[in-house]
């Protein structure tokens, strides 16, 4: 297993910080950046979203990739350090991160 850490970094920043330090930076534009993550036939969509209430604070949200899949047997935690949300999760060895800048496929860098 491989734990995966999703959380935003000043106001243009969100990524995974642990095993692949991929982020998306969205030149602060407050539009969301979404992750799928991919393992064992099934998909989980990660969100991450600034300033989406006015209150200069990262959101982050969870669901599936697809009605149709089955909901995943990944642990998972939230936490919180300063002005972002920060989301953990379990995934097998053999996961797939593929990112989204407000809904248009990018690369992670």
């Amino acid at each position: 297993m491989k734990t995966l850490k999703f959380m935003g970094y000043s106001d243009d920043t969100f990524g995974e910080f642990t095993e692949t330090n991929d982020s998306i930076d969205n030149a602060a534009s407050e539009e969301p950046v979404q992750c799928v993550v991919e393992a064992d036939g099934t998909a989980l969509v990660i969100t991450g979203q600034y300033n989406r209430h006015g209150t200069g604070t990262w959101d982050i949200g969870i669901s599936l990739q697809d009605e149709d899949l089955s909901l995943p047997d990944w642990d998972m935690r939230i936490s919180f350090e300063g002005y972002t949300t920060v989301l953990e999760i379990d995934v097998p060895d053999d996961f797939k991160l593929t990112w989204y800048n407000n809904g248009v496929r990018t690369e992670g860098g």
